[in-house]
């Protein structure tokens, strides 16, 4: 068989002439189109990949705000507790104190009152037991009460041991003898005479009368006494009376 190379050779430029017509007019703005849908997907996902990553972004700076907002709040919080407490604390104590104030303001009184009734029956009693042994001693014998006080001071002083004489000897000062009542010479002379005898010949005594002492006589020089006072049974009786006080006072609990 023979070949027709113009035929072959028509044919191979019609094909040809074909293929570039349909590159031309069809594949080429199919291909166009394709590569434009490509790159409008391909853009529309790189937005989207960037909004999602804004979106990410703002979330962690949502997520860090409110973590700083909650640890704000956790921070007052914590702080108007404390606030809290340190006030109840500061209220406690200062109510404590209060209590313990009036407490102790309420002790102080009761013990001003009870002094204050010790210091006035003390006297009244001591008053009272003046006036009954005056008379006593009026209706039993020729003497007085202040002769019999004086008297037994003097006892005292001839009974005082040697240790206490001659402490009394070496105390330097000049000796005081007070009395609450008023001395009348003829006392006087005697409780010289005493001092002279048993314990510093010749020295010279001043004497003193003072309300203060109740009811007695008392020798004094620097820093040692002899005395002989009613005040000395009165404060047995008040030791007594102080401890029946104290057994009958209210609890304070």
């Amino acid at each position: 068989m023979q070949i027709d190379w113009i035929t072959v050779s028509a044919q191979i430029v019609n094909f040809l002439v074909l293929v570039y017509l349909l590159k031309r007019f069809l594949y080429q703005p199919v291909i166009t189109a394709m590569e434009q849908r490509q790159q409008r997907i391909a853009n529309r996902l790189q937005e989207a990949e960037q909004r999602e990553q804004e979106a990410g972004q703002e979330a962690q700076r949502h997520r860090e705000k409110v973590q700083s907002l909650e640890q704000q709040r956790d921070k007052l919080m914590a702080k108007a507790k404390e606030e809290a407490e340190a006030q109840r604390q500061h209220l406690l104590n200062e109510a404590r104190e209060e209590a313990a104030t009036a407490r102790d303001e309420w002790l102080q009184q009761v013990e001003r009152e009870k002094q204050e009734f010790l210091k006035a029956l003390k006297k009244q009693t001591g008053e009272t037991m003046v006036k009954a042994i005056r008379a006593a001693l009026a209706d039993l014998a020729d003497t007085t009460l202040e002769q019999q006080m004086v008297g037994i001071f003097l006892a005292r002083l001839e009974s005082l041991d040697e240790a206490d004489r001659q402490a009394l000897k070496e105390t330097p000062g000049m000796l005081r003898i007070t009395t609450s009542f008023e001395l009348s010479q003829d006392l006087r002379d005697k409780v010289t005479e005493a001092v002279h005898e048993h314990l510093i010949p010749n020295t010279d005594i001043h004497y003193t009368q003072s309300p203060e002492l109740l009811c007695g006589i008392e020798l004094n020089t620097e820093g040692r006494k002899i005395s002989w006072t009613l005040a000395e049974y009165l404060d047995a009786l008040e030791s007594q009376m102080t401890t029946v006080l104290a057994s009958a006072k209210p609890s304070t609990g």
